[in-house]
């Protein structure tokens, strides 16, 4: 899909999408911002506007030079979840037939996938409502920050639909099955504080200071060996249903590949002599 870039405030690199720039990425010393860009929708997103997400996580895992990925929203909210009405195709899939509908709900719920596989830390920073399918894109992140007027919604059974974008797996595992299930009967909105009281997000920060705070937390990764930042992700996110054996596998393969790195070999030295490491990922 073509791009034009451009450079905005601070030496930040911005690639805009076609689509009036409703998913923007920007780059800043190893941190890539993802922005959901349709404030006017509170950042809903068609199934066009999802599939362009998919590319851009895409982009971020393929970029040795991106370190860490935050993904926000613009105008105020994170993001309130599918657009069905904001043109496309979505509602003749939908009215083709089942063999059509499973298609398109693969298709659509391919950036849950692709967030959860990026190999990299990623954070969620929660500046508004967050529903839906929008609520569980914020939780596939690694960590999730919330603005104190951050609101979480698991509004799918309102809507006469089940859960997707992976929350039917995300939820149970961090706050578990029994509030988990609670959440997902009821679809009810939930404040930052509950969120946090739950287990939904890491922190609550108040709405001025949520972006600085998730910058100063982003930086503290990006100074980290990004090899075994990656093995750490992708090691709790695969064994969460493994045996103890098997974990113990993952571990000695995954020490292993550290040990033979040079930000291994960098550490070691930095830490003998008192330093901060230069990490390469090498």
């Amino acid at each position: 899909m073509p791009e034009t870039g451009g450079r905005s405030q601070r030496g930040k690199i911005a690639v805009r999408s076609p689509d009036q720039d409703a998913i923007l990425l920007t780059r800043d010393a190893g941190v890539a911002t993802i922005t959901l860009n349709r404030p006017e929708l509170k950042n809903a997103l068609t199934p066009e506007h999802f599939a362009l997400l998919s590319e851009r996580f895409e982009e971020v895992a393929a970029n040795p030079e991106d370190r860490v990925l935050v993904l926000t929203g613009s105008g105020g909210a994170f993001c309130s979840g599918a657009d069905l009405k904001g043109g496309g195709d979505a509602a003749k899939r939908i009215g083709q037939g089942p063999i059509a509908r499973a298609q398109f709900t693969r298709e659509a719920i391919e950036p849950a996938l692709k967030l959860h596989r990026l190999p990299k830390p990623t954070i969620a920073a929660v500046n508004g409502v967050a529903a839906g399918g929008g609520c569980n894109l914020a939780l596939g992140c690694d960590i999730v920050f919330a603005a104190e007027s951050a609101r979480f919604a698991q509004v799918f059974v309102n809507r006469g639909l089940s859960v997707d974008y992976g929350g039917t797996w995300l939820l149970p595992r961090l706050i578990g099955m029994q509030k988990a299930k609670d959440l997902a009967f009821r679809g009810d909105v939930i404040g930052s504080q509950q969120a946090l009281e739950l287990g939904l997000a890491l922190d609550v920060v108040p709405d001025a200071e949520l972006m600085k705070r998730v910058d100063e937390y982003a930086r503290n990764l990006v100074a980290k060996p990004p090899i075994a930042l990656s093995l750490i992700k992708s090691g709790m996110n695969r064994l969460m249903s493994a045996s103890f054996e098997e974990g113990l596998e993952f571990e000695a393969d995954a020490q292993a590949t550290c040990l033979g790195s040079n930000d291994f070999r960098e550490a070691m030295v930095a830490w003998m002599k008192k330093r901060d490491g230069q990490y390469t990922g090498e």
